[in-house]
């Protein structure tokens, strides 16, 4: 197991990753032209950048080369693969799950965005329970599981003050009844709580904001302030992407857009507070 302190090998891996598209980006390569240059098999260079493989120090110098990386840089990204090689005992959890929870718990800042329900960073049980339980990707064996999961990650964001979370959600998150009433004033009451929270912020795009810059589009920006990176993170019902560079410029341009957009923290308060006493009217 890691320590409090050890992102663990597979968060490791995503940022290598990301910082291996940056420097080929950089170089003005395509990952056609790139992987040709590297001689690597088609579709080598896609999993190294999404950080789904173990990178070996033979084909890191090759890359290093390739992308004229200075060697400051690239004795950074020695070290960096040499911890993403580690192997951990096998988890219960979708690699691809497991490898967000850790890169949540080491970013230095999130920023979410979500339409219509609240994501599993800020979940209570039950509601985390109600919203996995309609789920067709996720056994009913693991409901329990990871609901446990989830309500462990909402309270991480009130023992982890350093972390600066940002949170904005769709009007319709304070109204759709995951779980029934009670369970969703039970949720509304902890994101209350959490918005009380200086190192939390969260907003709500009212109905009447009209369109905005997201629709339909949920996402999460981690930022990594050690490695100046930030990874864009989307998730679907089978899997998960990470984007970085170009990626997350163009999510945090949206985010911001999305934040003038949305009604202010403390109207935001305003709302959720209205709607716990409507729900427990």
């Amino acid at each position: 197991m890691t320590d409090d302190k050890d992102p663990g090998p597979a968060v490791q891996r995503v940022i290598l990753g990301a910082l291996i598209r940056d420097a080929r980006e950089l170089a003005g390569l395509s990952p056609t032209v790139a992987t040709k240059a590297l001689k690597w098999y088609s579709g080598k260079l896609s999993k190294v950048e999404a950080g789904d493989v173990r990178l070996q120090d033979k084909d890191l110098a090759t890359a290093i080369r390739v992308f004229k990386i200075p060697d400051d840089q690239a004795e950074s990204l020695y070290r960096l693969a040499a911890e993403a090689r580690r192997t951990l005992p096998p988890s219960r959890v979708p690699e691809w799950a497991a490898k967000y929870v850790a890169l949540e718990r080491s970013a230095s800042s999130v920023a979410m965005y979500y339409g219509d329900f609240f994501p599993g960073t800020v979940q209570t049980r039950d509601y985390a329970q109600a919203f996995l339980a309609a789920s067709i990707t996720v056994s009913a064996a693991e409901v329990d599981r990871m609901a446990d999961q989830r309500a462990s990650r909402s309270a991480q964001v009130k023992e982890l003050p350093d972390r600066h979370v940002r949170l904005v959600v769709g009007e319709e998150a304070l109204y759709r009844e995951i779980g029934g009433r009670d369970v969703l004033r039970e949720q509304l009451e902890l994101i209350y709580e959490l918005a009380s929270l200086p190192h939390v912020t969260i907003q709500v795009i009212p109905f009447s904001a009209g369109a905005h810059a997201s629709h339909g589009v949920s996402f999460t920006i981690l930022n990594f302030t050690e490695h100046r990176l930030g990874i864009v993170y989307n998730e679907g019902l089978t899997g998960s992407d990470y984007l970085s560079r170009e990626h997350t410029r163009i999510y945090s341009l949206a985010f911001n857009s999305l934040c003038s957009a949305a009604a202010t923290p403390e109207t935001t308060m305003e709302l959720v507070a209205r709607r716990i006493a409507d729900l427990g009217a």
